[in-house]
């Protein structure tokens, strides 16, 4: 708790609002407290409870109500309100004999407030020196803001014909820990004020949420100075913030659903305390001149969407917004909707601008934050370009497109199919253009292998971008998994099976097959240049590398490979480095432990120091057989009498139980 209430001493809001934490009171809300009582709120929380109240002070400092709503804010959404409260002297005669006479909020004495208010002592330890306590505030649960509300005029209800509500209201005592104004000074005060050109930050294609289908936008507001449009300095000083997530998506359901909303005839709520946000259009700014305000609405307050906060973006767009506070439209700023790019441009907006590519036909917007503009036939012929190199990544269709904005670019196949579609059924009149289209759909036919009388499929270009992000997927993920060798799951990854997950589950236990979700038999086993190497580098090192090792004082080759790790799938070629017999020396360092003579795993029952029948069987060398690895051996003494002259032929690789390995072929096989 004392971690989270340094983080919310630094994330207060901006100077002109009280800062410090805000406390709630945990555990039984009566007398006394303690200091570990008090648990303060996180995150955006505190700094938008201290702008609420502050506006509350400025308008009616002994006014209650609402000041936030904590499920707008907080993920996943805490059912709670905070409330500024009313101090109620209970004057009922049926009211609990322990409250008579005394003054109340929200049903607990003020005596809770005022005990830490008056002793800061009570308060967290990091508080009790830099701040003083400022009441009365409460947090109510949802489903008890009635109740409470019933219980409130049953306590001030002299007669006592209100009666208390049947369930105690679900209530907490919250403290704002208003800290002292040295401590509360910005400490960047004098830092030099960042501004910012709106939309010079932004990526190239904007992409929000592509794992949430149910989200694809944001809303930000103008944080910044907000004076009157024609008073806005250039560039505006400022930067756009984003609500909260729960709030974007609250607004973003609204756009959808509400066309009052939408279409920019009505505002909705932000917040459910303070703010309202309008969607404005080039026909409708933000113009409310004849309407009641708490401060008077001037010509000079009307925005429009030529605001310089606004960028051309959200204006072709059709995203711009403002934020207002309620009962007072005077007070407003600029906000906007970011939009996903595949929304953009899934509305197939035509420009009446020339194509940024040929130069030539009017085009639509492409949905990049460049704002460029592409006609029907560079679309298809960028679309055609793209899915036909898995290995080109970047710089896609006008050149802000890549393999991460896979909606935008599947928006873009859509638009490419459905205008391909409206010109074959009403094909170009110009000659010259009528001649290259028809060509064109020509050659699309003969790339899928359709007759020139058979209709192009609906979703042409929409399949084969979709093909083309799972080329693109194996391509970047291939490297981690086996894949399945059937030509039927060749393009399916999901088919495969992680390298990790067949090292632990198959290799581990000495198994080097597999099947794939469609039934297929794989073996992961290494390649054939893999073994040629290793049965070269063996059938290089014939000889003994010493004639009597210690300890067991008899003659060790150079090389062997691990038995047990080939019956996995797996070579490993291990190096004797001295010392005895037994590889790895002492046991340690390798999963399995074996005689560098006989080849046999080490112990009591196998090969160890006392072994009367331990024997070099030869040079190893290994193959592929049946979809899994084997061991043969080549009779050292006759390989080195052929490599001297002094055999006519190399000796055969003797596989146990199988058929050997021709001693000519092994050798031209290597090219040894």
């Amino acid at each position: 708790a004392y971690h989270a209430l340094a983080g919310a001493i630094r994330r207060m809001a901006a100077s002109d609002v009280p800062r410090g934490p805000w406390l709630m009171l945990m555990g039984p809300q009566n007398l006394p407290i303690a200091p570990d009582q008090w648990l303060p709120y996180e995150k955006e929380v505190p700094g938008l409870l201290s702008q609420a109240y502050a506006e509350k002070q400025a308008r009616d400092p002994n006014a209650g109500g609402p000041l936030l709503d904590l499920s707008m804010f907080t993920d996943p959404p805490l059912p709670y309100t905070v409330f500024q409260g009313r101090i109620i002297t209970v004057t009922s005669p049926i009211a609990d004999p322990a409250l008579r006479g005394k003054q109340t909020v929200a049903g607990y004495p003020i005596d809770l407030w005022d005990a830490a208010i008056n002793d800061s002592n009570l308060l967290p330890p990091r508080l009790s020196a830099v701040s003083s306590g400022v009441g009365y505030f409460y947090q109510v649960h949802h489903d008890s803001i009635k109740d409470l509300q019933q219980l409130e005029k049953h306590l001030a209800d002299a007669t006592g014909a209100t009666k208390p509500p049947a369930t105690n209201p679900r209530r907490r005592v919250v403290l704002f820990a208003r800290l002292a104004k040295v401590f509360a000074t910005d400490d960047r005060r004098f830092a030099r004020q960042k501004s910012m050109v709106p939309g010079e930050a932004l990526p190239e294609v904007t992409v929000i949420s592509p794992s949430n289908k149910e989200k694809n936008a944001v809303f930000e507001w103008w944080q910044g100075p907000s004076p009157n449009q024609s008073e806005v300095e250039m560039p505006p000083i400022g930067r756009w913030k984003m609500y909260h997530p729960k709030v974007c998506q609250k607004l973003e359901e609204m756009y959808k659903s509400d066309k009052s909303f939408s279409e920019g005839n009505e505002p909705v709520d932000v917040d459910g305390v303070r703010y309202m946000i309008q969607h404005i259009t080039r026909d409708r700014p933000f113009n409310h001149l004849w309407e009641e305000s708490l401060e008077t609405f001037l010509e000079a307050s009307i925005v429009t969407i030529d605001h310089p906060c606004f960028s051309d973006v959200e204006r072709a767009s059709g995203n711009c917004f403002v934020q207002f506070r309620k009962g007072n439209p005077y007070r407003r700023r600029p906000a906007r909707r970011r939009a996903d790019a595949a929304e953009f441009a899934g509305r197939r907006i035509m420009t009446g601008m020339p194509c940024n590519i040929c130069l030539s036909e009017d085009g639509l917007y492409t949905g990049c934050n460049r704002l460029h503009v592409i006609c029907n036939g560079c679309l298809r012929t960028g679309l055609a370009s793209m899915v036909g190199d898995v290995t080109k990544t970047e710089g896609l269709v006008c050149g802000c497109f890549n393999k991460l904005t896979r909606r935008a670019l599947l928006a873009l196949a859509h638009n490419a199919d459905a205008m391909l579609q409206e010109e074959i059924a009403n094909p170009p009149e110009d000659l010259a253009a009528n001649i290259t289209f028809m060509a064109e759909v020509k050659a699309l036919k003969a790339e899928r292998g359709l007759d020139q009388h058979d209709k192009l499929p609906p979703d042409l270009f929409k399949e084969r971008v979709r093909l083309w992000f799972n080329l693109v997927h194996m391509n970047d993920e291939s490297h981690l998994y086996h894949l399945c060798a059937h030509p039927d799951c060749s393009t399916k990854l999901e088919h495969g099976i992680k390298k990790e997950d067949f090292e632990r589950d198959y290799a581990a236990h000495g198994q080097t097959q597999w099947l794939c979700k469609a039934g297929h038999l794989n073996s992961v086993l290494p390649s054939d240049e893999e073994i040629a190497d290793i049965n070269s580098i063996l059938l290089r090192h014939p000889e003994y590398y010493t004639e009597a090792a210690r300890y067991d004082n008899i003659p060790l080759r150079r090389f062997r490979l691990c038995a047990a790790c080939v019956q996995g799938g797996i070579i490993m070629l291990a190096m004797h480095g001295g010392e005895c017999k037994q590889w790895p020396g002492y046991g340690h360092g390798h999963q399995h432990c074996f005689c560098f003579v006989c080849t046999r795993p080490w112990g009591p029952t196998s090969c160890n120091h006392y072994s009367t029948d331990c024997r070099d069987p030869g040079v190893q060398q290994i193959r592929k057989r049946d979809m899994r690895l084997e061991i043969g051996y080549v009779d050292a003494h006759h390989y080195l009498a052929w490599l001297r002259g002094h055999a006519p032929a190399p000796p055969d690789t003797i596989f146990p139980g199988a058929p050997p390995d021709d001693g000519h072929q092994r050798q031209s096989a290597l090219g040894l």
